[in-house]
């Protein structure tokens, strides 16, 4: 038989990255699809635990365990890996048990499979359709108990100048308060709601986060800016964009305290996609901050309506971010660990041809 078609080259040829670890997590066999995506040759590889390999991803690490644990297949579809500097990788990882004998595993076989921008596109798509599903049962609401609401506060605002006792202008008080925070959140629901195309205008994205940047005002942690000034222009709404930002450079400031760090990032994207046969250039654009990171069970549904990390928070301001980016043809992602989150966001510049 040839060469061409032994085990070796096999392995070697398939697309998806293959690791093979035994019950102690060390590395006993390694594909070439792996080496590129761990930026590593194959003898740095082997003989090394999982863990050393991919430190802070401890979903390769529980999905293994669970493996063989549970002799099954177990299967996370979109993670973010980075094992070496410079590479991210968004990633569908598979861990499948080893079976020896009688059925015992002997150890774990990871697949690792890039998931490209057309299916990160394709989950935000279906992300924005039940965002658009949820939008008109949240205009419906809003608009059925706001104007009772500002009934009531308009209530309290008249029992404000008659003699009220301590404890009555206390619950007045209450009452006006509690008002507020749910007219706010209403106002929050109408901006998921909207389903008006942005206007759309040639926009600076510099200007548009220096801008947010003013907003944010001077009190710590300053945010450090890293641009690439070469960037063209996009097209956009500039409002739009700001109310981005600023809920991403917030979040990211509330995460780390006083004394952390947020840098903004901005670079050319460094692929290229097709969209309707034309080729489309993308900006990237990084909140990132050094905070104690997002939990891996909120990661997966982060962008999902009323799913937050912060006590009080409406779980709304993400939810608004991924309608904002999808609005504008873009993509946003998550990468997070343990003393490191980023948000990426690609925004589309005009067509090559």
């Amino acid at each position: 038989m040839s060469d061409s078609f032994s085990p070796t080259a096999l392995m070697d040829n398939l697309p998806t990255g293959i690791l093979a670890a035994d019950r102690e997590g060390v590395v006993r066999l390694v594909n070439a699809t792996a080496e590129r995506m761990m930026g590593k040759p194959r003898r740095h590889l082997l003989g090394n635990r999982i863990s050393q390999l991919l430190p802070g991803h401890p979903v390769a690490i529980d999905l293994m365990e669970r493996a063989l644990r549970l002799v099954t297949v177990c299967r996370s579809r979109n993670a973010q890996l980075n094992p070496s500097p410079g590479i991210n990788l968004s990633v569908s990882i598979t861990a499948a048990p080893l079976l020896e004998g009688e059925g015992e595993p002997v150890g774990v076989i990871l697949h690792l499979e890039e998931v490209g921008s057309a299916e990160k596109l394709e989950e935000g798509e279906r992300l924005s359709q039940t965002l658009d599903s949820l939008s008109s049962l949240a205009l419906a609401v809003a608009h059925e108990v706001k104007n009772p609401l500002s009934g009531i506060r308009g209530a309290g605002q008249l029992l404000e100048s008659e003699v009220l006792s301590p404890s009555g202008k206390e619950c007045l008080n209450l009452i006006q308060t509690e008002v507020d925070r749910v007219s706010r959140l209403l106002d929050s629901l109408l901006g998921l709601a909207d389903t008006s195309p942005p206007g759309q205008q040639e926009i600076n994205i510099h200007e548009v986060l220096d801008h947010v940047l003013r907003l944010c005002g001077y009190s710590p942690p300053l945010p450090v800016r890293d641009y690439d000034p070469s960037l063209p222009l996009l097209t956009g709404h500039w409002d739009q964009l700001v109310q981005l930002f600023l809920n991403l450079v917030k979040n990211a400031r509330e995460a780390v305290g006083e004394k952390g760090e947020v840098r903004v990032h901005t670079r050319m994207a460094s692929q290229m996609r097709l969209e309707h046969g034309r080729r489309k250039r993308h900006v990237t654009i990084e909140i990132r901050d050094n905070g104690p990171g997002i939990p891996w069970e909120l990661r997966q549904r982060i962008f999902m309506p009323f799913v937050t990390t912060k006590a009080g928070g409406s779980g709304l301001g993400l939810s608004i971010c991924q309608k904002i980016v999808h609005d504008h043809g873009g993509l946003i992602e998550l990468d997070s660990q343990p003393g490191q989150t980023i948000f990426r966001i690609f925004l589309p510049l005009p067509s090559l041809d």
